[in-house]
């Protein structure tokens, strides 16, 4: 069959970890190859996991009513742009069997449909059951980072914004909706991916799933290009601005590029783009000239802005002194693909994929210390193959190969995560299994 561009195909114990590291060959196209895609998903892509992830204790359900994973749609994008929907597998085996024959540079999971997806034509009613609460956020939508997301490196110097993204979004998710099962994800390039796992998560209508979207999403004000934030603030939103956005605007939107900054008051577009965001042109005209001659241009991104904020207290307007914390919010405020949150229908990366203009594993995170996290370490298909070589394609570790690459500490990582969901699940079917007892006590 010919291909065109964008086809679309509907088809039915302890261990030793490495300590590999991601070491850039300078070419990102040895990163990444058919070849060394065939090696990492015969070998060592986690599908067995990945499948007990999805399957959320049910994989071994005979019926096909209880088993969530048989009813799990997966999407593959071939190497010549082959978009493959409806997929869906019984088994770990089937997954990657399926893998290593069509060989995906990408890979996207769908939700839990009513019936198996490969069969979706057989059945006038197909709908979406369930799906875990998605986040994505990309550096495309900072516009103000003036960073090329064509260039691994600007995107790895931008990864601080992501990291702050999480930090945020975690704390928020947590202690405003409860949630205990959350797997951030990197992407692989120039951004993270939330995948929202708590079984109430996942059966969320769409009504509830934009609320929650919208609740994370404050309103972009196109005509002042600042977000909107109410006074006083909500509570919610007051926590992540003391104890994260404004140290962030401070010490890295405006601290210098030597110092691992992004130098906005360093540079005149920056200066023109926050002091237009103010919205006051004689403060605009004033503060463009001080910081452009004298003592003003010597001065810092952080005292420019000091100085700023005192002058605008100074004049007792109090509409304009809120606008400076907005400043902040448009500068350091988590930015969503609200799209992708609101509808259960949207399918999303796959964790473990490799992405194909940098070669490196859409590897788990921290969120909560995702400053510590380095994209430039992620292992990449040339490193995992480096590595497989040094033990001759055998593996030492009896938990298979995967423990013998850089992806080790990842994968220990991951499988904890579902260990704690697993429990969850089993301490959720417990309580309902007692509450089913009660009730025909009861009667």
């Amino acid at each position: 069959m010919e291909t065109s561009k964008r086809q679309r195909v509907d088809e039915p114990m302890e261990v030793e970890v490495s300590t590999s590291v991601f070491k850039p060959s300078g070419d990102l196209q040895q990163e990444f190859s058919p070849e060394l895609l065939q090696l990492y998903y015969s070998r060592i892509f986690p599908a067995e996991l990945m499948c007990r992830w999805l399957g959320y204790g049910t994989e071994k359900e005979k019926s096909a009513a209880d088993n969530l994973l048989c009813r799990r749609e997966f999407s593959f994008t071939t190497g010549d742009d082959v978009y493959i929907r409806y997929l869906s597998y019984e088994s770990a085996d089937a997954f990657r069997m399926d893998l290593c024959k069509k060989l995906p540079y990408k890979i996207d999971i769908g939700a839990v449909f009513t019936a198996d997806p490969r069969d979706h034509k057989k059945f006038k009613l197909f709908e979406p059951m369930q799906r875990e609460f998605l986040i994505d956020i990309d550096l495309t939508d900072y516009e103000f980072l003036d960073c090329d997301v064509k260039k691994i490196e600007t995107c790895d110097r931008c990864w601080p914004i992501m990291a702050l993204a999480a930090r945020v979004l975690n704390q928020i998710l947590v202690h405003d909706f409860g949630f205990e099962h959350l797997l951030f994800v990197y992407s692989g390039r120039r951004g993270i991916h939330c995948w929202g796992c708590d079984s109430r998560a996942r059966v969320m209508s769409n009504d509830v799933r934009s609320a929650v979207a919208d609740y994370l999403t404050p309103k972009l004000n196109a005509a002042t290009g600042r977000l909107a934030i109410a006074q006083p603030m909500h509570p919610s939103l007051r926590r992540a601005y003391d104890e994260h956005l404004e140290p962030f605007f401070k010490t890295s939107i405006l601290g210098s590029e030597q110092d691992g900054g992004f130098g906005e008051l360093d540079k005149e577009a920056g200066q023109e783009r926050l002091l237009t965001m103010l919205g006051d042109e004689e403060v605009k005209v004033r503060f463009l000239e001080s910081w452009s001659r004298g003592a003003g241009a010597e001065q810092s991104g952080l005292e420019k802005w000091s100085n700023l904020v005192k002058h605008v207290h100074s004049k007792k307007n109090r509409a304009l002194s809120m606008v400076l914390d907005e400043i902040v919010f448009s500068y350091t405020f988590p930015r969503l693909d609200v799209n992708v949150s609101k509808g259960m229908n949207h399918l999303l990366k796959s964790p473990w994929c490799c992405h194909p203009k940098t070669g490196r594993v859409c590897v788990p995170i921290d969120a909560e210390n995702a400053e510590a996290f380095e994209p430039w370490t992620v292992p990449t298909l040339r490193t995992i193959s480096e590595d497989m070589d040094k033990v001759k394609l055998g593996s030492s570790n009896p938990k298979g190969a995967i423990y013998d690459t850089g992806l080790a500490k990842y994968i220990i990582n991951f499988d904890k995560f579902l260990n704690r969901l697993g429990d969850t699940a089993r301490g959720e079917k417990l309580r309902e299994i007692n509450a089913n007892k009660q009730s025909s006590f009861d009667f």
